[in-house]
């Protein structure tokens, strides 16, 4: 008797209607970026009509941003949201105050400032704010040009201002402004410095808020300037 080879077949898979089962392909992994610098390329990449169609929570997740709901009092006063962070890793706090159809525009705008670079940014003053109208007296400084009798708006509205000083040039076309300087009390700013008396200079592009000693340092450094800008002179003109 002869012996015969067997074979051994593995069935493959069956639809019921007798078609066999082609197995289906393994899906290719793609890795995320988690560096800073590849995340912040991927976002850069992403065209307006992209991040326009992106679900806000895919965003958040995107870029390591979470988001949280806070009572208004732990908020600095007239703003209802904030930023802070880089892409990769940062937090947006929103008053619980905030509508709910102004809550999404408001992170949007946040995401679309994000960099790789730590940044703090904030929004206000709140539009929504509820007040009521008070009568009350507002006491003023002696030094205070401002009508604040005539004032009929919010009372964190009100600052306290001096007459302002002026620093010309002379020039063939006539003086030219180059500093002014007064003094000023935001008793509702956010910034201690302006809560109490200081001096605000102005070059016309920035405000500069400066504590009382600071501005002596200022103005003793204002002296130094202009008595060596004498002897400049002394010498140019041979005395």
């Amino acid at each position: 008797m002869s012996n015969t080879a067997r074979t051994t077949t593995v069935p493959a898979a069956f639809r019921q209607s007798g078609a066999p089962v082609t197995p289906p392909a393994a899906e290719p992994t793609t890795a995320s970026p988690t560096a800073t610098a590849d995340l912040y390329a991927m976002w850069q990449g992403m065209t307006i009509g992209e991040t326009a169609a992106a679900p806000l929570p895919k965003l958040l997740t995107l870029l390591g941003v979470t988001v949280e709901e806070v009572e208004p009092e732990e908020l600095p006063i007239g703003i209802h949201a904030t930023f802070h962070g880089q892409i990769g890793d940062a937090d947006i706090k929103l008053s619980r105050s905030l509508p709910q159809d102004e809550r999404e525009p408001i992170v949007r705008e946040f995401l679309n400032t994000i960099t790789p670079e730590p940044a703090t940014r904030a929004k206000g003053p709140a539009s929504y704010r509820v007040t009521k109208q008070i009568t009350g007296t507002i006491q003023c400084f002696d030094w205070c040009s401002e009508p604040h009798h005539e004032h009929t708006g919010n009372i964190e509205n009100i600052v306290h201002q001096s007459s302002r000083i002026t620093l010309e040039l002379p020039t063939e076309n006539g003086p030219m402004a180059l500093l002014y300087a007064h003094i000023a009390v935001d008793p509702f700013a956010v910034d201690v410095v302006q809560r109490e008396p200081h001096i605000v200079i102005d070059d016309e592009q920035s405000l500069y808020f400066l504590p009382l000693m600071q501005s002596v340092e200022f103005s003793d450094e204002m002296f130094e300037f202009a008595a060596a800008l004498r002897e400049m002179t002394s010498k140019a003109a041979g005395k």
